[in-house]
């Protein structure tokens, strides 16, 4: 039978999905959560609507890729490369 042990953090990273509406938020707590996360270092952010993620320029530093279509995998893959 398999036995229980105290947990501890590994060396893993994390896997998050935020999902809502236009408008409903999901961009800011991105970078409200990327910011918390980030600990001081720079955060890339890939923007794939037009610029609309500048609207948070004043509130959060970050570097910004204002991504055009295609959104083919390559070019994600190519973006999140240059970050």
């Amino acid at each position: 039978m398999t036995e229980f042990t105290d947990a501890t953090r590994d060396d893993t990273s994390l896997l998050i999905a935020i999902a809502g509406a236009s408008g409903s938020g999901k961009t800011f707590s991105a970078l409200t959560m990327a910011t918390g996360l980030a600990q001081g270092e720079p955060i890339y952010a890939i923007d794939t609507e037009a610029k609309r993620m500048l609207h948070y320029a004043d509130q959060f530093k970050f570097k910004h890729m204002d991504m055009r279509p295609p959104f083919t995998p390559e070019a994600y893959i190519e973006a999140i490369q240059k970050a």
